[in-house]
């Protein structure tokens, strides 16, 4: 099991500082009653005790790589929590004090299932990407209106105060995409889209030149995120055939394939209303 641990851990950069007897130990403690089970109930040979195996450390280690990304998803929601006047901390003295709640609000500190929060992060319309430029450093899950408009809705969902840990988690679920450990390096971002013609002028030309040059760095934004086979799927994603053949799958592996690669495009891309351009320029820079 230590064997397929490592192998694995090499196709995670985010997990390149954990000590790889680290990764281990901690599935070991943290698995381990769980995997026996499934190997027991489900296990019918040798081969399938590795595969099963293989796959449950897999999904262990996806699990792992995405907690590297809250780390700067709570200090974003940190500094908007902070910054913007709709937001307040509930102060010492009161029931919750440091959650945060709605400005001039005095409800109880939210208790429920956070499934619910979720459920209204993501009804949310007109999520935008950010704009982003740095190559070294996680974006953040969407630009600071989306953010603000997503807190705002969850906070008047919950009817009182949350905890930073609990909006982390709820953003973490409605942008499970943005905090994908698989980061592949886009090499050639040249292909931003087309230049307008020198010949063109007027105020309706830039603004679309502007409009498409945003929606060309987001999609190359989202491409980065990709792993090599969502890429080969994004263009032929309802192709299933297709999609067999180019990745060497089985039907349902197909049809697994292509519904992953289809949600996390879509997630990334928001809601906004350059959102289905800036699928466009994902497909047209994954062919």
């Amino acid at each position: 099991m230590s064997t397929l641990i490592k192998e694995e851990r090499h196709k995670f950069p985010a997990l390149a500082d954990r000590e790889p007897d680290d990764l281990v130990q901690d599935f070991f403690v943290q698995k381990i009653e769980q995997v026996t089970v499934m190997l027991v109930t489900q296990a019918t040979s040798d081969a399938s005790v590795g595969k099963l195996l293989r796959r449950s450390i897999r999904h262990w280690l996806i699990d792992e790589a995405r907690k590297t990304g809250t780390g700067p998803l709570r200090r974003s929601l940190e500094k908007i929590l902070g910054g913007e006047a709709v937001f307040e901390q509930v102060p010492a003295g009161q029931a919750g004090a440091g959650r945060w709640r709605l400005a001039g609000t005095d409800a109880a500190p939210f208790g429920d299932d956070l499934d619910g929060l979720v459920q209204a992060a993501r009804k949310v319309r007109d999520v935008r990407p950010p704009r982003w430029t740095s190559d070294t450093r996680r974006p953040p899950v969407a630009d600071r209106r989306s953010i603000t408009a997503v807190l705002t809705a969850v906070l008047e969902a919950a009817g009182g105060s949350l905890e930073t840990a609990q909006l982390v988690f709820v953003f973490s679920r409605r942008f499970a995409a943005a905090l994908d450990p698989i980061e592949v390096a886009l090499n050639d971002v040249t292909q931003l889209g087309d230049v307008p013609s020198e010949e063109a002028t007027g105020e309706d030309l830039v603004i679309a030149a502007d409009s498409e040059l945003d929606a060309a760095c987001a999609a190359a934004e989202i491409v980065g995120r990709l792993s090599d086979n969502e890429k080969s799927t994004v263009p032929i994603w309802d192709d299933a055939n297709a999609v067999r053949e180019r990745l060497g799958a089985g039907r349902t592996q197909a049809y697994a394939a292509m519904d992953r690669a289809k949600k996390k495009v879509l997630d990334l891309a928001g809601t906004g209303p350059d959102a289905e351009q800036i699928v466009r320029e994902v497909i047209k820079l994954c062919r």
